[in-house]
């Protein structure tokens, strides 16, 4: 599976993109116990068309545990701010912040912001202490040993670094410094892509030169991410107790095309809609789909896309392309049949599931 990696470097060095009040905290002289933790990274997500997209700025809640990782992370204090003096303050756990919003814009080679700065402590005689990480995306509140998304929606991309190993910190002339982490994310939901076609096989089909679009797609009974409960060594997303339903509509690319055979594969012309739905993987997929045929709704219900004559079953860190035919009726009266069928692609890329609307 394709991972989002973020590589963590501990240094000394303030960022000089940001101001000192809004970023960086306390400057650390010389002589300091204390190691500020810096992050570069890369998303290889974007190669392969993840719900991420170049550009976008992603935000994570990025935890420094002091030494070794918690055994009962319900023990974690999360303290969000840094309220000590300066560098020569004693280390103290309640003004030294653990929790921090790494952010920074998906596709390009820019240093991750946190905000507040933290930092790893050791002493100089006895290099003891430094520092584990661990990482969620999207950003959350850090409490009780959870990390809790803001919205449940079927629109979280929900990506877990799991907890690193401890890195110790080093002097050099009386500065601490920390070998680099390196934080491997990986997506935790399955992603259903969904595109349309319109198939007139018989050439006298009663929408013939009509205007369709795609009005929504309702993915049901799906469960969705609410939080990650944080575990040392793995950490896992906890999903909503009872099926959802995740409604998608308001669609840029709508217009569903009647064209065939365009790429010479004798296949329809497919749309694919700009929205799509982040579910729990390894449940089946049923949708239902409201399309207007020259601004008139039609409605197709549970509807179960196939793979390969069976029931599509989404896949942890995959994209699935759904693709859903619709066979225009003889007459206009008629009941116009969607036909689904779906594949999966790396997003990982999983299976794809099809159906015919008819």
């Amino acid at each position: 599976m394709k991972k989002t990696m973020l590589f963590a470097a501990m240094a000394a060095v303030a960022m000089t993109s940001c101001n000192q009040n809004e970023m960086e905290g306390p400057e650390m002289q010389g002589g300091s116990q204390l190691a500020e933790i810096k992050i570069g990274q890369t998303v290889e997500g974007l190669l392969t068309k993840a719900a991420i997209n170049k550009g976008d700025v992603v935000e994570a809640t990025i935890i420094a545990s002091p030494g070794a990782a918690p055994s009962d992370w319900t023990t974690f204090v999360p303290v969000t701010e840094n309220t000590f003096g300066s560098a020569s303050d004693a280390w103290n756990a309640a003004t030294f912040a653990n929790v921090a919003v790494g952010s920074f814009e998906a596709g390009t080679n820019m240093a991750v912001g946190l905000n507040p700065t933290l930092y790893a402590k050791s002493t100089e005689a006895t290099d003891l202490t430094g520092a584990t990480l661990t990482g969620v995306a999207p950003k959350g509140t850090v409490a009780q040993g959870k990390v809790t998304f803001p919205a449940i929606d079927g629109q979280q991309d929900v990506m877990i670094a799991q907890t690193t190993a401890q890195n110790k910190v080093t002097f050099n002339q009386g500065v601490g410094s920390i070998d680099p982490f390196q934080l491997n994310f990986e997506h935790k939901t399955a992603q259903l892509r969904f595109r349309f076609a319109s198939l007139n096989t018989t050439g006298n089909g009663a929408w013939v030169g009509a205007n369709i679009k795609v009005k929504s797609v309702t993915v049901k009974k799906a469960y969705l991410p609410t939080a990650v409960r944080l575990g040392t060594p793995t950490s896992e997303v906890i999903w909503t107790n009872t099926p959802q339903s995740v409604l998608l509509d308001n669609f840029t690319i709508a217009e569903v095309l009647e064209t065939y055979n365009s790429a010479g594969d004798n296949k329809p012309d497919f749309i694919t809609v700009d929205k799509q739905a982040l579910v729990k993987p390894g449940v089946g997929v049923e949708v239902d789909v409201v399309l207007t045929v020259d601004g008139k709704d039609k409605s197709y219900t549970a509807i179960k896309p196939m793979k390969d004559g069976s029931a599509l079953t989404t896949v942890e860190g995959m994209y699935h392309n759904i693709s859903l035919t619709v066979k225009q009726p003889i007459v206009p009266t008629g009941s116009p049949e969607i036909v689904a069928t779906a594949t999966v692609t790396d997003w990982g890329e999983g299976d794809e599931g099809e159906a015919e609307l008819k």
